[in-house]
């Protein structure tokens, strides 16, 4: 499936979208756990570090942006996408 994603406060992490701050992402996957794979699998470990927890889930300092709402749920990393969905994941200072 097709996805816009763009991200947000994660400069250091543009390598998969060739520098720019939002791409068009296609993937095999079905939920936002597996775009997160997809994205950030590649990623030195301390990147992966700011990304995931210890746990293997994402961290809490990442925002998920799914078509302009967030989600805050306990279980937004199972969070189901769809093609065309625009994903924006902020990542809070600190």
């Amino acid at each position: 499936m097709k996805l816009k994603v763009k991200l947000w406060g994660m400069p250091g992490f543009l390598i998969a979208f060739k520098g720019e701050e939002e791409a068009e992402v296609e993937f095999n996957g079905n939920n936002v756990k597996d775009l997160f794979y997809h994205l950030f699998s590649d990623l030195e470990p301390e990147k992966r570090g700011v990304i995931f927890d210890d746990d293997g889930g994402i961290s809490s300092r990442i925002t998920i942006i799914l078509n302009r709402r967030i989600v805050s749920d306990s279980n937004r990393f199972d969070r189901r996408l769809r093609g065309g969905d625009f994903i924006e994941l902020v990542l809070a200072p600190g």
